[in-house]
Order: structure tokens, then sequence, then C-alpha cells
């Protein structure tokens, strides 16, 4: 017998959605050096009605600092029902690389990428997934999760009808759904450190939940084999918080370890994010940041210092309120 969806954050969640609803996947993808760095946002929004829905394709384009909205009818989304396996006219995206046939007259992106090598987020009966114990909450205004830690590109897009090959690149999966984007939040993602295959993740955001709301945080630090996990749930909270001259600094902290985070935020582009199912909100994502970042046991133990950069950021909504 097959365990409910929830244990398979990485598919398709909202068969029984058609109201107020949204779901989307963010693919990023780098080449060997960072000279290309973008993220592709598959996904479906319904809104109150049939004008209100659509499926959709974002992408955004760090290299040439750009972004851009594909918009399709709901009958172009075709999902497989036990996998990670998506069809948007004749896009086509799942754990194993995705192909691309966009073109609105001003970008076009056509190819296709593969994704090899990939490290999972690792699940539990108990944790399915980033969000553990939250994610068998029933009315949560928008779930996250993680499918690809990190994974190898091979392959190669005409981007604007120039060859752009992605051999030895860099990948990233993760996705969100439910109704809403929160009110407030801050986004930190990193691939690219020194060390072979690190990957890092935070999101603290404005949670509402059962007429009051709390600020919540799920992270992660993925290295040499081993993740280590910041969550709201294993006790973790951020103790300092700080935005001020496009640097955000960030100490968080649970029983066992310390993050001490400090981001110089970059400019970005512009993207569309969920409100009761509507793609409608403008928000900022830069995805040439760099982060410099240090774990430290509380045993006083430096587990790792150093520097990331093609940081994904956002930070979204009123900062004071979160």
């Amino acid at each position: 017998m097959r365990l409910p969806r929830l244990f398979y954050p990485e598919i398709f969640q909202g068969i029984k959605k058609n109201t107020n609803y949204f779901e989307g996947w963010y693919f990023k993808c780098a080449d060997e050096k960072a000279d290309n760095v973008m993220a592709f946002i598959p996904g479906v929004s319904y809104g109150k009605g049939a004008s209100d829905s659509h499926a959709f394709i974002q992408v955004i384009d760090a290299s040439r600092n750009r972004s851009g909205y594909f918009r399709f009818p709901v009958s172009d989304f075709r999902y497989a029902d036990d996998r990670l396996d998506l069809q948007i006219g004749e896009n086509h995206f799942s754990e194993d690389g995705l192909t691309l046939s966009l073109d609105d007259g001003t970008m076009s992106y056509r190819g296709n990428l593969h994704f090899s090598s990939p490290l999972h987020y690792p699940k539990s009966f108990w944790c399915p997934g980033i969000m553990g114990p939250f994610s068998f909450l029933p009315f949560m205004e928008c779930y996250h999760g993680i499918v690809h830690i990190n994974s190898s590109i091979y392959g190669s897009l005409a981007i604007d009808s120039q060859e752009c090959v992605f051999d030895n690149g860099t990948g990233y999966i993760e996705k969100d759904w439910g109704t809403s984007f929160p009110k407030n939040w801050i986004w930190v993602q990193c691939n690219h450190f020194t060390v072979p295959n690190m990957s890092f993740m935070l999101s603290y955001a404005h949670i509402p939940f059962l007429g009051r709301s709390f600020n919540g945080l799920i992270s992660f630090l993925s290295m040499n084999d081993r993740i280590y996990k910041l969550t709201t749930y294993n006790g973790a909270r951020v103790t300092f918080l700080d935005y001020e001259d496009n640097i955000l600094t960030v100490l968080a902290e649970n029983r066992r370890h310390a993050l001490n985070l400090s981001v110089t935020v970059k400019p970005g582009s512009m993207l569309k994010a969920p409100k009761n199912g509507v793609m409608d909100n403008d928000i900022i994502e830069s995805m040439t940041s760099e982060i410099d970042l240090s774990l430290i046991g509380k045993n006083g133990k430096l587990i790792y210092t150093g520097r990331g950069t093609v940081a994904g950021v956002e930070i979204a909504g009123t900062f004071a309120d979160i």
C-alpha cells in the first residue's frame, strides 16, 4: 500500500484542488563556471474561477539580468501521479532533467538539461520532508519541499539562439504549494562553495497558525555526506536578525549548533508570487548574492566557515515584521 502523498512532497499535491491553490517547482541550474545561472519555475495557479486559473513557467536569468513569465492554459498542465514528472505545453520537468521550448519574442530557451547523481533530502515517517511534523497539518498556508539538495547537470540550452553548455554544472530543486506565500519571509539558498557538493538553504517566515502566528525557521547545511538541520521543530530559533545597507545578518541556534550567516544581497529580478492561489504579487529574487557562513557546535568546535557565491535570496514583505 502506497503512503499518502504528503510522504512524497516532490510529486503534485493538488489533485483535489481547483480554487485558491498554487503549486510550483524551482529548478536552479548553473553551468560549470557559473557563467549561466538561472532558475525555471513550472507551476499551476487556481484562482476563484477559470479566468483566474492557468499554468505557468517563470524564468529567472541572473546572467542576463532578466526574468520572464510564460502563461499557459490549465489544460496544458499534466503530471504523473507517482513521481515528479510535469508537462506544460512542449516543456517537460522531472527529477532526471528538463526540456524547454520557450519563446515570447523577447527571450527564448530551448534544449535539454539532464540531472545526475542527485542528493535527495532525507525522509522519515515523522519527517517526510523539510517541514518535519508540520507536514501533517492540513491547514497550513504554504508548504515547502526539498527535492534535490544537489545534482550534476549535463546538456545545453539555446538561449536567444546562442548555445550554452551546462556540462559539469550544478542543480537544485525545491517546491512550494498551498494557498499563499507568507506575508513576510526571508529565503537564502546556495550550492556554490569551495567544498564540493555542499548545499545550504534557510527560510524564515511569518506563519499563520490557529488564528495566531509565529515566525517559523527551516534550514539545512549539507556537507561531506552529512546534513545539519536548524528548524523550529528541532528547537532552533533566530536569535539575531538584521538587514541594513544590503547586508542580511542572521544568527540561528539550537541546542547542538549555532549558524552565523552574513549575506551580501545583490540586485535581482522580478517574480510573481501567489496570494489565494493567484499569481499577482511582485517580489524580487537575487541569484548573484554572496554569503559568509559559519556553523559551530555548541561544544565550540568549528564545523565549517567559508563563502558561497551565486546565492539565491528573497526578502519579501515587511522586514521589521519578520
